[in-house]
């Protein structure tokens, strides 16, 4: 099935790029036939993830963009745009729980700053490329949300805010594009094994959370970016407004 995915000849843009789960997206969309621009701030390491993209004989792009930046948002559209042509695909990967703290203080800055990058950068992006894709009647959004968008985590009451304001902005955006065919979904990953945690003790991370995978193991980034890639093709082509969660079990 995997090979109906139907992303041959696609173009697809990648934000964040950098960090494993976007490079491994990239890859992923890369080898079901899409070209892919990779976003994110460190063009040295985009150019290496171009590299393998381009290995799979796909085309690539790198654009260096801090997507909380408008302006920068707008020049990578046009960057694209010209380069590759109209997009297909956009995944707003970038994000992350930069400022975790209780509630009670948390500052304005880390407040702002957290809302920037998950809740805002995801919509300028959305406004920069959708623009492109309503025109042409066709195309797929998928963002990249977390299950603390669905269920707070203790210390991340400003990521847990973004991300279900992500989730929400998603449900907008499918039901006023879908007339325009143009098809706006979610994912929301619980725990991801990746590099970011290296340093950190799992179980401990568990507990602290109060909440563990029922599957006892953390996802991989394949695990995030083929669910990714389902929502990005034709064999979702009746699915948009939803929320698909990957937590191995720790909602239900």
């Amino acid at each position: 099935m995997l090979k109906d995915f139907g992303l041959d000849g696609r173009i697809a843009v990648v934000t964040g790029a950098t960090g494993d789960i976007g490079r491994v997206i990239a890859l992923t969309l890369a080898e079901h036939g899409a070209d892919v621009a990779v976003l994110a701030r460190r063009a040295d390491v985009l150019e290496e993830v171009a590299a393998e993209i381009r290995a799979l004989g796909r085309r690539a792009l790198v654009v260096r963009c801090d997507v909380t930046d408008p302006t920068e948002v707008a020049a990578a559209a046009e960057a694209v745009t010209a380069a590759l042509g109209t997009i297909d695909v956009l995944v707003n990967n970038a994000g992350g729980a930069r400022f975790v703290s209780p509630a009670a203080d948390i500052n304005l800055s880390g407040w702002n700053k957290t809302v920037a990058l998950n809740l805002t950068a995801p919509f300028l992006l959305s406004q920069a490329f959708g623009r492109g894709m309503l025109t042409a009647g066709r195309g797929a959004i998928v963002n990249v949300a977390s299950l603390a968008g669905l269920r707070h985590l203790p210390g991340m009451a400003a990521y847990s805010s973004a991300k279900g304001g992500l989730l929400q902005q998603t449900k907008a955006l499918a039901r006023e594009w879908a007339l325009r065919n143009v098809r706006v979904n979610a994912v929301a990953p619980g725990f991801i094994d990746t590099s970011a945690w290296d340093h950190f003790n799992k179980a401990t991370v568990e507990a602290d959370a109060g909440i563990s995978p029922p599957m006892g193991r953390w996802a991989t980034a394949a695990e995030v970016a083929l669910p990714v890639a389902f929502l990005a093709s034709d064999a979702a082509s009746y699915i948009t407004g939803t929320v698909l969660v990957i937590d191995g079990g720790m909602l239900a």
